[in-house]
């Protein structure tokens, strides 16, 4: 599975600063605990991936982009991820806090994961058609626009609302597994006049 592109580039075009963040006096830098120093910083960042045909896969916004070489991480301030997978309108995540990390599956296949956290909203849009997920934490996998979470999450639509206690799904086909238990089950409203062109009514005497 790939990396994300715009790591690589980002480190390289900012080693300069993270050199001149890391310099400085003995006595500084015994002052400061380097776990909590990132090696990168950068404010204001608006990062881009592109498929092997030119097309956008996704854009991460993020008014701080804070790299730590330590543990390989990237934490993210009010983050924003768009998903694109033309021709289906993007995915658009929103967060007040995030962060980028690798995960390696039973295959030992390694890929990044968007751990995304605080007020977290994924939507898709494409007029009068709608849907929104909302909950306190979610795991998005960028390259194969994949999403779980364990957390309650909402789903608001242009046909009604679902809650549930989990999710996970693939944002391509927007096909989602709703978890739940023996005291939370998956509870769906449906709003007015969904099915009222699917009543049949009885010919006119």
């Amino acid at each position: 599975m790939k990396r994300f592109g715009w790591l690589a580039v980002l480190l390289a075009a900012l080693l300069p600063i993270a050199v001149w963040l890391r310099s400085g006096d003995e006595e500084s830098r015994a002052a400061a605990p380097s776990v909590a120093t990132p090696d990168v910083a950068i404010g204001g960042a608006t990062i881009d991936q592109f498929d092997a045909t030119g097309a956008l896969e996704y854009r991460l916004v993020a008014k701080t982009i804070r790299h730590f070489e330590a543990d390989d991480s990237t934490q993210l301030d009010t983050p924003v991820l768009e998903l694109h997978d033309a021709p289906q309108p993007p995915w658009l995540v929103r967060s007040k806090t995030g962060e980028i990390r690798y995960r390696t599956d039973d295959a030992g296949k390694r890929e990044e994961v968007v751990l995304l956290r605080d007020d977290v909203e994924l939507e898709q849009r494409q007029d009068p058609q709608f849907t929104k997920l909302t909950t306190p934490a979610i795991d998005v996998f960028p390259a194969r626009k994949f999403a779980e979470t364990d957390q309650p999450v909402m789903i608001d639509s242009n046909t009604g609302r679902t809650n549930a206690i989990g999710l996970s799904g693939d944002l391509n086909t927007d096909l989602f597994k709703l978890s739940y238990n023996a005291k939370h089950r998956v509870d769906t409203t449906i709003l007015p006049g969904q099915f009222s062109n699917a009543v049949a009514h009885p010919p006119k005497s």
